[in-house]
């Protein structure tokens, strides 16, 4: 009989405990706001890393990948923490206009921000947004090397990807949870 009291007790204080938690998955969109989006080709090493990649010889050689690399300032107006932390249920992407889709076909020959076209990389960084706050969120996408390598295309000439920088606002940040859009902000809106 004390052990069923016992897991009653456990039972009702997980309860509790989780009632009186604070965070939340995205579940109010209406409180949220892109504030800002930002995006940079950038092969800043700090920033997209380095790949270790086998040369014509069987040695390693390091490969700094070029990069599409945007970043998304939200702002929570709700008195809760929203969280977009679980990569299992909460992913961001970038549905492209025309305009988008055109450029970075010309650059790159596919368009990478269709996930099942994407053969170079999408990388990804979100987390909690504060009550009453703001933080940011990165998407990146590979667009190849400036190095010859077995793993990465070389880039493409300097004009095609300044018309793709050009143009990379020119769609909708969508935010998907369990597999199901919540929330779209449109990124040339946010300047």
């Amino acid at each position: 009989m004390k052990k069923f009291y016992l897991g009653l007790f456990v039972i009702c204080l997980v309860s509790i405990i989780s009632a009186c938690s604070k965070t939340e998955y995205v579940n109010n969109v209406d409180y949220l706001k892109l504030q800002k989006a930002e995006v940079m080709l950038t092969d800043d090493k700090k920033i997209v890393g380095e790949m270790i990649v086998p040369d014509k010889k069987n040695k390693s050689k390091r490969i700094v990948p070029t990069e599409l690399h945007y970043t998304f300032t939200m702002e929570n107006k709700s008195n809760n923490i929203m969280a977009l932390s679980d990569p299992v249920k909460t992913n961001i992407r970038i549905e492209p206009d025309k305009e988008l889709v055109s450029a970075v076909k010309e650059a790159i020959g596919s368009n990478i921000y269709k996930m099942d076209n994407n053969k170079l990389g999408v990388g990804m960084s979100i987390g909690e947004i504060p009550s009453k706050g703001t933080s940011k969120f990165t998407l990146n996408y590979t667009l190849g090397a400036k190095e010859k390598n077995n793993e990465l295309p070389l880039l493409p000439a300097e004009e095609k990807l300044k018309k793709l920088q050009a143009n990379a606002l020119k769609g909708t940040l969508i935010i998907s949870q369990d597999d199901k859009d919540i929330a779209e902000f449109r990124l040339d809106s946010s300047q």
